[in-house]
């Protein structure tokens, strides 16, 4: 990367235009890595994007180049007089497959996040000096985090997802929902429960808990609490849990320091049944809807009229 630096172009085309002024590619080799690239570009091109549009078939040859400057750097380390023999000796398509064979790691991350890794993510232009090594490290190192904090999911979700585990692929819901489980635990600790999934008269006994104690006293606890229940956690999920700021417990804290309509908000960020989100908001369909259906609700059981 270097020399791509200094002379504002991807290593790999400074080294076949070095190796042919210098003597050391023949025409003939030129050619046909031309000729290579070229082919390389429109099989891309077909098979990941829509070859009816010129700038497309210009992004497979963008997508060729970035792939072979990856394999290429990968082979020889950023050493030029390497790079020429590694040409010479196997060719520009041995470099393709080389930097393919990176970018099929993240296939080994996981599948789903392989998927979401645009292909022309490793696109890079005539004039691209950027380091596409330090790229494509970025983007294992983000898939190597969204697998861990899939794992931590399934983990915590063993114990305290009070319905059928069902895994998304955006990582915010994934967050969204651990909070929740993660949140249910230290309530349930809140009440002295050693259960791991709230029931209805639990739920009861968690809103008269906090209805009739001090604030003051309920935040002491909860810290108690915290402690109590990340003292039990393996060290590697306490610490990609800290990670992604899951166990502050702000949300938590927030709602109990401000004791305004807690019984509503409280529901909201706890892990709860279907069958004990339906009792406590007399909703047949589940959630808070401030009773705004219980008239149709009611209307769906009566029988018709005779």
């Amino acid at each position: 990367m270097t020399i791509a630096k200094l002379r504002n172009h991807p290593f790999l085309l400074l080294v076949l235009k070095d190796g042919e002024n210098d003597g050391y590619f023949t025409a003939e080799f030129m050619r046909k890595t031309k000729q290579q690239l070229i082919d390389m570009s429109l099989r891309i091109a077909s098979d990941n994007l829509s070859i009816i549009y010129a700038d497309q078939i210009k992004k497979g040859c963008e997508i060729v180049l970035g792939m072979s400057n990856l394999g290429l750097l990968e082979l020889c380390d950023n050493d030029t007089e390497q790079a020429k023999a590694i040409l010479k000796t196997h060719g520009v398509v041995y470099c393709f497959r080389a930097g393919w064979a990176k970018y099929a790691q993240l296939k080994t991350i996981s599948a789903s996040y392989f998927d979401s890794i645009a292909i022309f993510s490793y696109a890079l232009a005539i004039n691209d000096t950027s380091d596409i090594r330090l790229m494509h490290a970025a983007l294992v190192n983000e898939g190597y985090q969204s697998a861990k904090l899939l794992q931590v999911y399934k983990t915590i979700a063993a114990s305290y997802c009070a319905s059928t585990i069902l895994i998304d692929s955006d990582e915010e819901v994934l967050k969204f929902e651990l909070q929740r489980f993660l949140n249910s635990a230290i309530a349930l600790l809140l009440i002295d429960s050693e259960k791991k999934t709230f029931t209805h008269s639990l739920y009861q006994q968690l809103t008269t808990y906090l209805l009739s104690t001090e604030k003051e006293l309920v935040l002491i606890k909860i810290e108690r609490c915290i402690i109590s229940f990340t003292e039990k956690l393996s060290r590697l999920t306490k610490a990609d849990l800290q990670a992604i700021a899951l166990l502050d417990f702000n949300e938590l804290k927030g709602i109990i320091h401000q004791q305004e309509n807690i019984a509503i908000y409280i529901q909201e960020i706890l892990e709860l049944p279907i069958t004990v989100a339906n009792e406590l908001n007399d909703d047949f369909d589940g959630g808070y809807d401030f009773h705004a259906d219980d008239e149709d609700d009611i209307a769906y059981l009566r029988p018709d009229a005779s």
